[in-house]
């Protein structure tokens, strides 16, 4: 059996590996130039298993006017007419319940969980360099009721099966002692010890040639989609600028575009692009070995090898990919402040911005499209690189359907 994937980045990758086990015979289809060089490209860095936590929640409802009105400097939302952004905007107020804010978060922790443990046999089955760390991540608050919010959701995991540390401020800088020069007063901090590191494209690009060496995995770059064909509710071939591409089986991993293409074939897939910067720079003297976030500014630092990357921002501002200089200032003047010396902020050796599929529940859509032959894994919103391997591996086993998937995947489906 032939499967096309169409999307080269960290989840499609990933989804031609686990096919590849399972003896398909797998094409993957990616418009760009290289694999994993768009939204996987320079993320966060971080392997955030353990922080799974919904976007959608009561604690965002308050703060809507100030988004709107870009307010809030770390997360914008450009009020706009655009029909797709109101439905997606309805629907993730739908999400805002405490209700769901617990069923989505937990539904995601529980494939965040398969997916840590995923990385690790895969990671015994081949040697991939890709600056993996298990670092832990430390999330520092400064606001005394955002710290004390956050401990009541850190006991809530732990009652799941997932281990939080609650640190006041001398243990937060016992865990990390870069953080002396954090200019505000540490409220306390949250430790989730699972939580890892890793330079997603760098993963990619090894996991690819594996692909390829191992299983036959015929590589489409620089081949972009022109036209998806149907007949009798299956996908009966893809055109793209390379010529058709034709399989028994596809697999949409295409991101934020998956929407835009799914509308071609009727098919509603409730994800909007959500807009992510990084800046990456050498490491300093004293660069975190933990993993760190800032809640307040919605930033994180993550060291990798000789490098620091800081990353955040989130906008809701359409499919503009664009870099504002703006943003690359604003996360080095974070980098100075927060961290003075863990970075060389004179140096900076990458600036990205990248859009991020977001669903209103911030779960990804996995499994059966509702065409016969079209199967999903798309929708990871901020968390792609974190899920990669498991929802990969899920997705495998539905496409073969011989067995039960490994989790209960109530939350991570289209319905």
């Amino acid at each position: 059996m032939k499967i096309a994937v169409l999307g080269a980045g960290v989840v499609g990758v990933t989804t031609a590996y686990y096919l590849g086990l399972k003896g398909y015979r797998v094409t993957l289809v990616d418009a760009d130039k290289s694999v994993a060089g768009k939204t996987s490209y320079a993320n966060g860095g971080q392997l955030s298993y353990s922080y799974t936590d919904s976007l959608a929640s009561p604690s965002i409802l308050p703060k809507l006017h100030k988004l709107v009105r870009g307010k809030d400097p770390a997360f914008t939302i450009k009020p706009s007419a655009d029909p797709k952004l109101i439905k997606w905007g309805m629907r993730f107020l739908r999400n805002c319940t405490r209700e769901r804010e617990q069923f989505n978060t937990r539904a995601v922790l529980r494939l965040a969980m398969h997916s840590r443990g995923e990385l690790h046999r895969m990671l015994e089955r081949h040697e991939i360099r890709f600056e993996h760390r298990m670092a832990g991540k430390l999330h520092i608050y400064t606001d005394v009721y955002a710290f004390e919010s956050a401990c009541i959701k850190a006991q809530l995991k732990q009652s799941w099966g997932c281990p939080q540390e609650i640190l006041d401020s001398n243990a937060c800088l016992q865990k990390e002692p870069a953080l002396k020069h954090f200019s505000d007063d540490i409220a306390g901090g949250i430790y989730s010890p699972l939580d890892e590191v890793g330079d997603a494209q760098a993963f990619s690009v090894a996991l690819a040639e594996i692909c390829v060496k191992e299983f036959g995995c015929e590589l489409m770059l620089e081949t972009a989609i022109t036209g998806i064909r149907t007949a009798n509710n299956r996908v009966i071939g893809v055109d793209t600028r390379n010529g058709p591409v034709n399989a028994d089986a596809y697999v949409f991993a295409l991101g934020p575009q998956s929407p835009l293409f799914a509308r071609i074939l009727g098919i509603d897939l409730p994800i909007y692009p959500l807009k992510g910067y990084s800046i990456t720079v050498p490491a300093g003297p004293e660069a975190p070995e933990v993993s760190i976030t800032d809640t307040q500014n919605k930033v994180v630092f993550c060291t990798l090898g000789n490098k620091l990357r800081i990353a955040g921002i989130a906008e809701l501002v359409g499919y503009s990919d664009s870099i504002e200089a703006s943003r690359i200032e604003q996360l080095i003047e974070i980098g100075r402040k927060r961290l003075p010396l863990a970075g060389d902020y004179d140096t900076i050796l990458h600036q990205w911005s990248g859009l991020r599929p977001l669903t209103p529940q911030s779960a990804p859509l996995l499994g059966k499209s509702g065409l016969g032959n079209l199967y999903l894994n798309t929708g990871h919103g901020m968390l792609g690189w974190t899920l990669a391997c498991g929802s990969a591996s899920i997705l495998a086993t539905i496409v073969e359907g011989t067995s039960e998937p490994p989790i209960d995947l109530s939350g991570l489906t289209v319905n």
